[in-house]
């Protein structure tokens, strides 16, 4: 039997045709998974599963514990997402205005206020939110150098006030807005203004409102130790409010206590760090001891969070005039002046400081400054500073005329 034999295969020499193109696809498969890296990364990775959607109210408590905790600026974005879900429910409007009013915000405390009147015109607490927020919009009015409008916004602040006493006569924090709106209207309300901060006092003597109010009745008759008084009461019940130390450190200023003010003006920026009334108040107070540098430092820091307050361009160009910086003091000097909407006691002094900057700035400038001296003699006609101003001019005439 002939057996025969299968010759031995060689191996290939090269890869098979099946391995190219398992390599070839998976190559292209590559290619493609980098040119179109996001498509396929939406493709493969699952969308995160969305968290549960928060009620107003769960919001609304939450805001109140940042609030308790002074986490003012979280605690205001809660309550208005507590608004954003549910638009018809007063009591989220009301501690957002409440808050709004107490960090200075008064545009928009006055907007959630006259939206929580339209809302709840029966409830007298959206009166008094009001009230507190034209208040405050007065202030902030008279800070930006537009008295009458600030005016306007007081006795806006009364009618909101008085709408809101007549719904219930009980509401203390009323009354002490309308204790502040009177009082700010100007002397003849003075009478009107302590008595219905007394019936305020009467129904809640622990509402730091209400001590606020008396204290801010107490200053304007220049009852200065009362006043600070009923700031410390105040500021027993809340520590953390920055006005009440700000207004605390006046009174102090205006009792000859410069020392203390400017330690209370500090109190106000540990506790609001970004308040330019604490800067501009600290700074000022450092012009009047003439720690002229120190009050340049806090003065321009006031400037650049509040650009629109005229009494701190006021005062960093006298604490910039002190130091004979002659071409910085002019420009602040000239945005206070054609701000402030009046010649006063109070203000006189910067239009002065104006005049004499361009007088010594440069050779005797008296063509700019003589108008200023004569506009405050108008107003004030035995001003010294402006007479002796005026004289100066009369002197540099004289001397440069041939």
């Amino acid at each position: 039997m002939e057996i025969r034999r299968t010759p031995r295969k060689r191996p290939r020499s090269g890869p098979s045709c099946l391995l190219v193109i398992v390599v070839i696809a998976v190559m292209a498969a590559g290619i493609f998974v980098i040119s179109n890296a996001d498509t396929v990364r939406e493709t493969i990775v699952l969308p995160p599963t969305p968290e549960p959607t928060r009620s107003a109210a769960s919001y609304a408590a939450s805001a109140a514990l940042l609030e308790r905790d002074g986490e003012y600026g979280d605690a205001i974005e809660a309550y208005e997402k507590s608004i954003l879900l549910d638009n018809s429910r007063v009591e989220f409007y009301l501690p957002l205005i409440n808050l709004l009013i107490a960090t200075n915000q008064p545009e928009e405390a006055l907007n959630w206020a006259q939206q929580a009147v339209v809302l709840a015109p029966e409830n007298d607490q959206t009166w008094s939110t009001l009230a507190g927020a034209q208040l405050a919009q007065g202030t902030r009015l008279a800070e930006t150098g537009d008295p009458t409008n600030a005016d306007l916004a007081y006795a806006e602040a009364v009618r909101a006030a008085r709408a809101s006493t007549e719904l219930n006569p009980s509401n203390a924090t009323t009354y002490a807005y309308l204790a502040g709106a009177l009082a700010q209207l100007g002397p003849e309300q003075y009478a009107r203004a302590q008595e219905a901060a007394e019936i305020a006092l009467s129904i809640d003597p622990d509402d730091p409102i209400v001590r606020l109010n008396m204290a801010t009745v107490m200053e304007l008759q220049g009852f200065y130790p009362a006043a600070i008084e009923q700031y410390q009461l105040a500021l027993d019940q809340s520590p953390n409010l920055a006005e009440l130390h700000i207004g605390l450190a006046y009174n102090y200023y205006a009792t000859r206590d410069i020392p203390t003010a400017i330690l209370t003006f500090q109190d106000a920026l540990d506790v609001a760090p970004g308040s330019a009334a604490a800067y501009d108040g600290l700074g000022w107070m450092y012009f009047l001891i003439g720690e002229y540098p120190s009050a340049e430092e806090n003065l321009i820091k006031a400037v650049e969070l509040d650009p629109e307050m005229v009494r701190v361009h006021a005062h960093l160009g006298a604490a910039y005039y002190r130091n004979l910086n002659y071409d910085s003091a002019i420009p602040e000097l000239e945005t206070a002046v054609d701000l402030y909407d009046e010649v006063t006691v109070a203000n006189s002094t910067y239009f002065n400081m104006l005049g004499l900057a361009y007088y010594f700035k440069g050779e005797q400038n008296c063509d700019q400054a003589i108008p200023l001296f004569q506009t405050v003699l108008e107003s004030i006609p035995d001003d010294v500073n402006a007479l002796e101003g005026l004289d100066l001019c009369r002197a540099a005439v004289i001397e440069a005329s041939p």
